[in-house]
């Protein structure tokens, strides 16, 4: 990641992101998820290291229903 990409990035703690507020839509599915990209992993490396850390599965799952609603880019050709 480049200065420049990094300086556009937020940076928080566990604390503050699993805090923040998401909206309505997302909310109403985040029970809902058991899975995805970040829950995977978080699963994958439980089973291979015998390590699960609970206060990022709330993390996990804001950020892979983000993942899931998100608009695509769109396609440049």
């Amino acid at each position: 990641m480049s200065d420049v990409q990094r300086r556009k990035v937020e940076r928080l703690t566990l604390d503050e992101f699993a805090k923040r507020d998401v909206a309505p839509e997302l909310a109403a599915v985040l029970n809902q998820l058991n899975g995805g990209s970040f829950m995977e992993c978080h699963k994958l490396i439980a089973t291979q290291t015998g390590v699960w850390i609970d206060e990022l599965v709330p993390v996990f799952q804001k950020l892979d229903a983000a993942l899931a609603t998100r608009s695509l880019p769109a396609v440049v050709r």
